[in-house]
């Protein structure tokens, strides 16, 4: 019996190393998907988040996942951090040129809600993909 088991023990410690580098690799989409949600909670100035947002952006973009729960997880990150930086940029154009303009403030703003509510859905989607719980981010 115990002939039998040790091929198959040798085996699995083959392919165990692959494993490993599976998780490193997510772990670091992980680590900026974590980083940058803890951005958006934390009390700044849009125009810092707006800041924090394009590199947060930048290093998902130049990430790699291996597994297929990291690169779904990386893709929908990313589609959140988008939608979420150009809902920071309908409120930043709105304190900008919108004063006194009621329309046009109306209509960034319902832009600004529209697209801070998809961001949030997508990184909680994201979170998910990684087995992290976000729950509400700054109301959305």
């Amino acid at each position: 019996m115990q002939r039998a088991f040790a091929p198959v023990v040798a085996l699995g410690l083959v392919f165990l190393p692959g494993c490993g580098a599976s998780t490193s690799s997510d772990g670091a989409v992980r680590t900026t998907l974590e980083r940058g949600v803890a951005q958006i909670r934390a009390p700044q100035a849009e125009n810092q988040l707006h800041d924090h947002l394009v590199r947060t952006l930048a290093h998902l973009r130049s990430e790699r996942a291996s597994s297929t729960n990291g690169r779904r997880g990386r893709t929908l990150a990313i589609r959140g951090f988008t939608s979420t930086l150009r809902g920071i940029d309908a409120r930043l154009e709105m304190a900008r040129n919108d004063s006194g303009n009621l329309e046009a403030s109306v209509r960034d703003a319902r832009r600004a809600d529209r697209d801070l509510r998809r961001g949030a859905r997508f990184l909680r989607a994201a979170g998910r993909a990684f087995g992290i719980s976000i729950g509400k981010l700054n109301g959305f």
